[in-house]
């Protein structure tokens, strides 16, 4: 007597992996500063990045701003120059003073440059 040999076919369950996700990479907006390269308004108030600058324009003072942005001086341009080396918006803030623009400004350099 001959002993059949039953073989048993294993199937496999093939289970669709799920497509790897998509690492979404956030580009770093902004650097980290000290103390004392933080910029005090004439009012005492603190800024740490100038993203924090065009939110407190809508606000700020007229005379505050005046202190900082007029025909002599453009403390808001020379610390984004030389504390944040973004000299291209530096340049384009130099030649405004006022509130509204500077901000809108801001916020146009931080779409073009960071979030593209």
């Amino acid at each position: 007597m001959t002993a059949k040999k039953t073989t048993k076919k294993v199937t496999k369950k093939t289970t669709k992996k799920a497509a790897p996700k998509k690492r979404v990479v956030k580009k770093k907006v902004t650097k980290p500063i000290t103390v004392e390269q933080e910029f005090v308004l004439v009012n005492g108030q603190r800024l740490q990045h100038y993203i924090m600058l065009a939110d407190v324009l809508e606000e700020l003072e007229d005379a505050v701003v005046a202190h900082h942005v007029n025909d002599v001086k453009h403390d808001f341009a020379n610390w984004v120059r030389y504390v944040f080396e973004e000299e291209d918006l530096a340049r384009e803030l130099e030649g405004v003073q006022e509130k509204k623009e500077m901000r809108l400004i801001i916020y146009k350099h931080l779409v073009k440059k960071h979030l593209n």
